[in-house]
């Protein structure tokens, strides 16, 4: 899908975001904004509502596994990480998945990135924006917000998506976790994602916020991969009873 401008943002206070904006010096410019990464206070006014943005980020995990990720913003409950409370916002799924797909190509010809996972992450964290919104993380502490290696290999993803026009059919993912494995593996063979709830939000997870995640996904999805040994069992059938209600089909993984 076409958009009216492609833009990249990050966060002045942000380390990894301070060091993709230097990394892509002479190539893109870089808003930084004056806000944490997961709040981007003020971007609501330079952006409209076809514009896509892209996030230049840093990614944080407790493990501090070295990771290249993308995935777009949101909260399927409590608002703990930025955002608002139960609103998810929109994703451009075939970005998202291209970018994922980008860094994969580039661990592959970079010896100095085999350290890394390339994952496609859940739905999680703020803004809650209603622009289409892609995060391109690298992670997952300090030393790798540091490495010039990744750091350059999540530019050049940036670049590649500012150039890129990818084209497909749409999905959606249920359970599984964070790191989202199964859809991981299905999107490296050319399936794209959007809105991805997990395992742990699934309490949260009933027909109308099935139906925003459809709706909160551009281009419109056409079904909802099910990870099925990571989602609760009742929740399978309910997951698949809903998406035939909202007219989507249903596939497990």
């Amino acid at each position: 899908m076409g958009f009216t401008r492609k833009l990249v943002v990050g966060s002045a206070t942000n380390l990894a975001s301070q060091n993709l904006t230097r990394a892509l010096d002479g190539r893109v410019g870089v808003e930084l904004l004056d806000s944490d990464i997961v709040d981007l206070h003020g971007l609501e006014k330079i952006v409209s509502r076809n514009d896509l943005v892209i996030v230049a980020s840093s990614h944080k995990s407790e493990k501090g596994t070295p990771s290249l990720t993308a995935h777009t913003p949101g909260n399927f409950g409590p608002a703990e990480m930025g955002g608002e409370p139960g609103r998810l916002a929109i994703n451009p799924a075939l970005y998202v998945s291209e970018a994922v797909r980008e860094f994969a190509r580039l661990k592959e010809r970079r010896p100095a990135l085999a350290g890394y996972d390339v994952c496609l992450e859940v739905t999680h964290h703020g803004p809650s924006f209603s622009q289409p919104i892609v995060f391109v993380e690298v992670g997952s502490s300090e030393k790798q917000w540091r490495d010039m290696e990744a750091i350059r290999a999540a530019a050049d993803v940036i670049v590649h998506l500012l150039d890129a026009n990818p084209e497909g059919e749409v999905g959606l993912g249920v359970g599984g976790t964070h790191y989202a494995p199964y859809f991981t593996k299905k999107c490296l063979e050319g399936v794209n994602f959007g809105h991805i709830c997990p395992k742990y939000a699934s309490d949260y997870l009933d027909k109308k916020m099935l139906e925003q995640m459809a709706n909160q996904t551009w281009p419109k999805p056409e079904v909802v991969w099910i990870d099925w040994k990571g989602t609760p069992g009742g929740l399978r059938q309910q997951v698949r009873a809903w998406a035939g209600e909202l007219g989507l089909k249903a596939e497990k993984c």
